[in-house]
């Protein structure tokens, strides 16, 4: 459910207080908070348990599907009613549902049951009825509640015949007569609010869906040619053959398109990936940077992730006000680093090419290829996400929907690199905001590339305009719109989570995704790339002892205040407009001093580790991990059976797992898709040269 949705529904909603509820049932449903049913309780105490749990929520459920469900539907919860004495399928069903547990006042409100027993339940058909013959649906009923200003709704796991149409759902329960339901005091109104919400039984492939696979077979059908071409010439025989005379032969039209194939070959482009060695002009720093960029990206996108499996979701309010709690809660840093490091390199790549050319640029190959290095994998990775993501997995978390919606109707803003310019809620692969910026960025990069290189006056001038564009637009909308200074102000100034949520999203549509207020880690990239240059230029000696420790402490001191300096610290709304404008140029600063140092040698150990051989594939790979790693996350806190108890060990251990699997994604995803494109068109770049 996206964002503007939910608060919509919750402002809409009457809440109650947890905590009378709790209090008025929680005799009724004490033995059942901490059960764990083993394979030695008899039979007895497992019907009890199941008389006296029917008793709490299956009135609930038989007023909901009188009101709402077809007629087959009611007569067959009824028939599931009357089998709970036998010890069979419909003890299934409802031992599948989920049960009041203990921590309900530290968040777990949540309770997802068996989902596999309850698809898995089958009951058989009553005889000479068309009553039966169903499986089970696992569905979820939400009751809203408010604790300590904080929504949050009850859910509750139940398992209802398959036969209660997936069309009817979900429901949204208003007005209901309960008058068998007595598990609760307040009597009817608490139920006016409840929603059932049903997973769907089956699903089909949708023609997206069918497309999208068929574009996968042939790209690997390609690989698998080129495979069988670089096998020995008699393996090869078997696959592709022409008999001539006494020799096989590949036929002639085959042997020209050899390049062509090339370039699909798993193997090759495998090679050139995880190749280690250092090539000449290569700056081996950047490579540690983007890797662990990327691996903090990672890091705090599973923070963020998981907070919807977790059980104690009111303990984490404590448990993340801890001033190493800022790495996640600033983690956005990671993003101007990828900033940094992209107009550096183009800016690098520019004057380096310039000072052997006399700065003749092709400048239309320089935005089709820019165009054509990112985007085919880019939309492939879109495709899939669109079409085939929701059909990976299942479970009770799982998203239920055949295709995104967002991405169905907002597809080609991402194609044109223009997405960013949506409000958050409706962006396809809503973590896709940071290319489009960085593409706006690369077209306009000329404007400071041509004047530096020929008019470095007119350069200095035009770089310090749009450095004043970006600080008076990030301070005038914090004034306009009241906004906070960091993410740790929005979670921690209350626990309303409608109130979170929107200042959230005000943050992420107005600041956060925005170039004119992202680009000044850009500039100061093409700053670096140009000082360097110069320095080259001009034979600049290395920096003295006292110079060197002066930087290292200024930036250091400069980028950590970034990160923690406002840890426990409640900015004025003018304080709060000077840090939104200041943070990120001074963050990118004190990175491109990390760059600077280790590139004219002088970073030391900094530079030794930074530049770790190992660091060099996995740089490669980092453009697909960031398109890939939320499927990856996705798939893994989204298809969950049982509720995380959140803890930082818990999350370390998740991280790790997460990361190697992000990068084993990327490295498949990038040897299908994103190095065959790569080749094709250095190939076709080749013969147009030709």
């Amino acid at each position: 459910m996206k964002l503007n949705q939910i608060v919509e529904r919750e402002n809409s909603r009457k809440q109650y207080d947890l905590g009378q509820v709790v209090e008025n049932f929680a005799n009724r449903v004490d033995r059942f908070r901490n059960l764990k049913l083993t394979p030695d309780e008899d039979k007895a105490n497992l019907k009890e348990l199941i008389h006296n749990f029917h008793k709490f929520i299956n009135p609930i459920l038989l007023d909901v599907l009188m009101e709402t469900a077809s007629h087959k539907c009611y007569k067959d919860m009824i028939y599931l009613l009357e089998n709970l004495a036998s010890f069979n399928w419909a003890t299934k069903m409802l031992d599948s549902y989920g049960k009041p547990e203990s921590g309900i006042l530290l968040g777990n409100v949540k309770w997802i049951g068996e989902y596999d027993e309850c698809i898995n339940a089958y009951a058989p058909q009553k005889e000479d009825t068309s009553i039966g013959g169903f499986h089970g649906k696992y569905c979820t009923l939400q009751i809203p509640f408010k604790y300590r200003n904080m929504s949050m709704p009850m859910n509750i796991a139940v398992c209802l015949p398959d036969s209660c149409n997936p069309s009817l759902h979900p429901f949204e329960i208003g007005n209901l007569n309960i008058t068998n339901s007595s598990f609760i005091e307040e009597g009817d109104s608490l139920l006016n609010n409840i929603t059932l919400t049903c997973k769907r039984t089956s699903r089909e492939f949708t023609t997206g869906a069918v497309v999208v696979i068929c574009l996968r077979n042939a790209f690997e059908n390609a690989s698998n040619n080129e495979e069988a071409d670089n096998l020995s010439q008699k393996e090869a025989d078997d696959v592709l053959f022409i008999h001539k005379t006494d020799q096989n032969e590949l036929p002639d039209w085959l042997k020209k398109c050899k390049p062509f194939f090339n370039c699909f070959c798993v193997f090759t482009n495998g090679e050139k990936i995880l190749n280690t060695s250092n090539q000449a002009g290569q700056l081996p720093c950047l490579h540690g940077i983007r890797f662990l960029s990327m691996s903090w990206v990672i890091l705090c996108h599973s923070y963020g992730v998981i907070f919807n499996s977790t059980r104690n979701i009111v303990e984490i309010v404590d448990m993340v006000n801890h001033w190493s709690f800022e790495v996640i809660l600033n983690g956005f840093y990671s993003v101007d680093s990828f900033f940094v490091l992209s107009g550096f390199l183009v800016a690098y790549l520019y004057f380096q090419q310039c000072s052997k050319n006399g700065g003749k640029i092709p400048w239309l190959y320089f935005y089709i290829h820019r165009y054509i290095r990112l985007t085919p994998v880019y939309m492939i990775v879109v495709a899939f996400f669109t079409t085939l993501n929701t059909y990976t997995n299942n479970g009770p978390l799982w998203p239920d929907y055949d295709v995104d919606a967002n991405c169905k109707v907002s597809w080609w803003w991402n194609l044109l690199y223009i997405n960013n310019f949506q409000d958050s809620a409706k962006q396809c692969m809503g973590w896709a905001w940071y290319l489009a910026n960085d593409m706006q960025f690369y077209v306009i990069s000329p404007l400071f590339l041509i004047s530096l290189w020929r008019w470095p006056k007119a350069g200095f001038s035009l770089m310090g305009l749009f450095f004043a564009i970006s600080f008076t637009a990030n301070f005038a909308i914090t004034y306009e719109y009241n906004m906070d200074a960091t993410l740790e102000s929005i979670f921690v100034k209350g626990a309303n989570i409608p109130a979170v949520v929107k200042a959230w999203q005000d943050h992420m549509d107005l600041i956060y995704t925005k170039p004119y207020t992202r680009l000044s880690p850009y500039l100061v990239g093409i700053l670096l790339a140009y000082y360097l240059y110069k320095r080259k230029q001009n034979n600049s000696p290395k920096l003295n002892l006292i110079i060197l420790s002066v930087g290292w402490i200024v930036a250091s001191s400069v980028s950590l205040a970034c990160v923690f300096g406002l840890y426990n610290h409640e900015l004025t709304l003018v304080g709060a407009c000077f840090y939104n404008s200041l943070n990120r140029i001074c963050y990118a600063f004190g990175l491109a001093w990390v760059i600077f140092v280790c590139v004219t040698g002088q970073g030391g150990v900094v530079n030794n580790i930074l530049s770790w051989e190992v660091w060099i594939p996995l740089s490669r790979l980092t453009y697909c991990a960031y398109l890939v790693h939320p499927l990856v996350l996705e798939y893994e806190f989204f298809s969950m059976r049982r509720l995380l108890e959140f803890s930082h060990i818990t999350m370390i251990l998740y991280f790790l797992g997460l990361l190697f699997m992000s990068y084993v994604v990327a490295l498949v995803t990038s040897l299908l898709f994103e190095s065959p494109v790569i080749r094709l068109e250095r190939l076709l770049r080749d013969k147009f040269k030709s």
